[in-house]
């Protein structure tokens, strides 16, 4: 082998180097876009879903908190109704009372 077949090998395994460096380094930039899209579409649906998840205990929260005020509602209408109820009670007792000492006193 001459000197100018090994130098021209040499070139052509060079040239040959570049390329594969130049295609891996296409390959590579189109796995980061591809990782980069991948990724942000990941996030989003993250984002999404933790959207639902909140918007879902906010829901259930709200629903919570009504029906814990119906029931506090309803007792404190309980509570009041047997406190109106002896204070009828009293009040009729205490009419009671005061007509007889009424009519005692005039007897």
């Amino acid at each position: 082998m001459s000197g100018i077949e090994t130098v021209k090998i040499i070139v052509d395994a060079e040239k040959e180097a570049a390329k594969i460096v130049e295609d891996g380094q296409k390959r590579a930039t189109e796995i980061r876009k591809r990782l980069k899209s991948l990724i942000q579409e990941q996030r989003e649906q993250m984002l999404k879903s933790a959207r639902k998840e909140a918007a879902s205990i906010v829901e259930s929260a709200e629903k919570e908190g009504k029906a814990e005020a119906e029931n506090y509602g309803k007792g404190s209408q309980d509570e009041i109704r047997m406190v109106v109820s002896k204070a009828l009670t009293k009040k009729d007792e205490a009419v009671n009372r005061l007509v007889n000492i009424v009519l005692e006193g005039k007897a």
